[in-house]
């Protein structure tokens, strides 16, 4: 059984992901000083929680397997100083998941808007054709009760990434670990701040990601999106480049409608960019094994249980 001590386990994203280890077998530990009430009771509920708050150098002992930080940590923490003054090994959370996702279908949703969304629809459109998947998602997603699913036998792992570094003690960006063999890019907004203070850095961020899909991947791009367009002009020979703009729609007999092949689709959002989303969403779910008509069979479904309230609850993590 592997044991793995998470630093900061009240953090959402690791409250999440201790949570994911156990119910995968794996013998977690974790240690805080302030735990949000919500993430307390998740912990207390799968017996995760510490038994008391504060940093904790004397649970770091042989044999702990890995140590993973949170995201906001640096050197200075005491338990993370303590890790590296024993050489215990430590991984930050993306080398982390890249790990245990390396021997899957690697599929990276990345850029500066519309990624949750993405992310929601295909999970749903999935979960409704009983495709498995393993998912890492940063965010807090309606309609699944965790952020975080990770298992043994799911030949599929669907990761959100973000262009941010991943720590003060990780200064490359998050989505850079993940090494995709599909991508799908949504758009590229920059909006000036201390990591990307002019925006060829930014671009830079996305430049990499692309160079770093596997070889004879896919990469899935708005294509209205000229700096993207740009970027993805640059695609390896190997690199099968797919891209998508808004899904056509009409009105029926006052019903809207998602205009396809096998016939019309009712959809209750009349919006630009919610249907670019969609039809990214199509495409990412056709390359790991579904339909076409069967995603717009689910999408319509979709578009009845989350389109009345925000699809995600947005758990922005600060630039480092």
């Amino acid at each position: 059984m592997k044991r793995i001590h998470i630093i900061s386990i009240g953090d959402y994203t690791m409250c999440q992901l201790a949570v994911a280890l156990q119910k995968k077998g794996y013998h977690v530990t974790g240690s805080d000083i302030v735990i949000p009430e919500e993430q307390r009771k998740l912990l207390a509920q799968h017996d995760l929680l510490p038994e008391r708050m504060d940093w904790d150098t004397e649970m770091l002992v042989k044999g702990i397997d890995v140590v993973v930080p949170a995201m906001h940590l640096d050197k200075s923490n005491p338990e993370l100083a303590r890790a590296y003054e024993k050489g215990l090994l430590v991984m930050s959370f993306p080398e982390f998941i890249y790990h245990q996702n390396k021997n899957k279908v690697r599929f990276v949703v990345s850029g500066s808007k519309g990624k949750s969304s993405i992310m929601s629809m295909m999970m749903f459109a999935l979960k409704k054709h009983k495709i498995a998947f393993d998912y890492v998602a940063l965010n807090e997603m309606k309609g699944t009760s965790s952020s975080i699913h990770l298992s043994y036998d799911n030949r599929i792992a669907l990761l959100e990434g973000d262009e941010f570094s991943t720590s003060p003690i990780e200064p490359r960006p998050l989505h850079l670990f993940y090494k995709p063999q599909i991508a799908l890019l949504t758009n590229l907004i920059w909006d000036e701040c201390e990591s990307f203070p002019a925006f060829e850095s930014y671009l830079e961020s996305f430049k990499t990601l692309i160079e770093r899909i596997d070889r004879d991947g896919k990469c899935i791009y708005f294509e209205e999106d000229m700096p993207l367009e740009n970027l993805t002009a640059l695609l390896r020979d190997d690199i099968t480049g797919m891209p998508y703009k808004a899904h056509d729609t009409e009105y029926v007999d006052g019903q809207l409608m998602l205009k396809t092949r096998f016939g019309h689709y009712p959809i209750e959002v009349c919006d630009e960019y919610f249907l670019q989303n969609l039809n990214g969403a199509r495409l990412a779910c056709r390359q790991l094994g579904m339909q076409d008509k069967d995603f717009y069979a689910a999408i319509s479904e979709y578009c009845t249980h989350f389109t009345k309230e925000p699809v995600s609850v947005e758990i922005r993590r600060d630039p480092a």
